[in-house]
């Protein structure tokens, strides 16, 4: 894809589309090699360390990501989105970093998400939880 002002919101869904589709290739080539990953559950360094981490994440969870507001333009070296994650867990997961789920348990949560980016890859990863708040029934 061409990224030019009008599609630079397009190819951000195209990741988001890639990601829900648990598509490691697709969603992968957006980041760079050395990306900086500081997500809810997981600080972590490097490409193929993020990925590793969506696997074993996804062999326990099915996630789905909703973008619900997109601020960015063509050349800009920084993303804004608000992203609405649906977690459903496939089997317990007891220890899970951001609270235990139990086989059959559903979790939503709306979430900012800043992504810096150079020559269109993601180089840092920034998320912070907006809903639910503490002590808020998922």
């Amino acid at each position: 894809m061409s990224i030019g002002p009008r599609n630079f919101r397009a190819w951000f869904e195209a990741y988001l589309a890639a990601f829900n589709r648990a598509d490691f290739d697709g969603f992968g080539a957006y980041y760079a090699d050395d990306v900086i990953f500081h997500g809810q559950a997981a600080q972590i360094h490097g490409r193929h360390a993020v990925l590793d981490f969506y696997r074993m994440v996804r062999a326990r969870l099915d996630e789905q990501v909703e973008l619900v507001s997109f601020v960015g333009a063509t050349g800009c070296r920084r993303i804004a989105a608000e992203l609405r994650t649906t977690l459903l867990a496939r089997e317990d997961w007891l220890e899970m970093p951001t609270g235990a789920m139990r086989a059959g348990d559903k979790r939503q949560s709306v979430n900012i998400v800043f992504y810096d980016l150079h020559e269109y890859r993601f180089t840092r990863v920034r998320s912070a939880r907006l809903w639910p708040q503490p002590g808020t029934p998922r």
